[in-house]
């Protein structure tokens, strides 16, 4: 089992999907992965909520912010600051979502729509890291991706990410 404290900064750290009907989709991923969710209780928490396994925090899982598009998987890349991640996505061609925004005290977020139109989201841990376990079976292991441009999302995600 991969358990991890912390994650550098540019590395894919947490997944989570917005439903409909979160209630429903905790039902699906509890009898597909072996997960459990756990949903926060306070209401400023919008019905969001945590799958675990063996006990750690595996992928969240909360309402759909966007229903006119089918419920999909965000993936949060870890930052160093988050701030300064969303700085360098409009000069390099990207739209920011949701700008930079305080999640209780679990870290800081803010979410990116890439020059090529997919959406990532960055993520400054504070009491959050992102998924405990990872590369495990029922974990988050793979991302990937699939772009009609590799040059133009090359260049953006090295300018922001550092990746080559």
């Amino acid at each position: 089992m991969d358990e991890r404290t912390s994650y550098a900064a540019g590395t894919p750290s947490w997944v989570d999907i917005g439903s409909p009907d979160p209630k429903a989709a905790a039902e699906f991923y509890g009898g597909l992965f072996g997960w459990s969710a756990e949903f926060d209780p306070r209401p400023e928490a919008g019905g969001y909520g945590m799958f675990t396994l063996r006990g750690k925090n595996v992928a969240g899982v909360g309402p759909q912010q966007m229903p006119d598009v089918p419920p999909f998987w965000t993936v949060y890349v870890t930052v160093a600051d988050v701030d300064a991640s969303a700085g360098l996505a409009t000069p390099n061609g990207a739209t920011v979502v949701a700008g930079p925004m305080d999640v209780f005290d679990a870290g800081r977020m803010a979410v990116l729509q890439d020059p090529l139109g997919s959406f990532i989201s960055l993520w400054q841990p504070n009491q959050h890291i992102g998924a405990q376990i990872v590369n495990d079976p029922g974990a988050f292991a793979w991302n990937e991706l699939a772009t009609t441009d590799l040059p133009a999302a090359r260049d953006f995600y090295m300018a922001v990410f550092g990746w080559g």
